[in-house]
């Protein structure tokens, strides 16, 4: 599922946010490597979620966003989570401002049912 820029501001604004960017250079980086790489969709959704939840990309609503957007890929993908899990994943990521990539797709992964 290769998300692009619009579908992540039309996110933004669905959860009732602007869309208006805090940080684009970050989503624009975020979805270079995601372009390139072709990698798992865990891969590009723990991408995203680093941008969003930790660069703080959106003005408002990023963790909001970041919570639908692990929701579209994960329904997208069949997979069951735990939607209490789902809730403490964005909010620890958001508030220790975890950058690692790897420690992210461990953490996304471990949400799955």
């Amino acid at each position: 599922m290769l998300i692009n820029k619009k579908d992540i501001i039309r996110i933004n604004q669905e959860i009732g946010e602007t869309g208006e960017f805090n940080n684009e250079s970050s989503i624009d980086f975020c979805l270079g490597i995601i372009e390139k790489s072709k990698k798992s969709w865990l891969f590009e959704l723990s991408y995203l979620t680093r941008s969003i939840l930790v660069d703080h990309v959106f003005r408002d609503g990023n963790k909001r966003t970041a919570l639908m957007l692990l929701v579209l890929y994960y329904e997208h993908n069949n997979v069951e989570y735990d939607k209490t899990r789902l809730l403490m994943l964005v909010h620890t990521i958001a508030r220790k401002n975890i950058t690692n990539i790897n420690r992210i797709m461990r953490m996304i992964n471990n949400v799955t049912g």
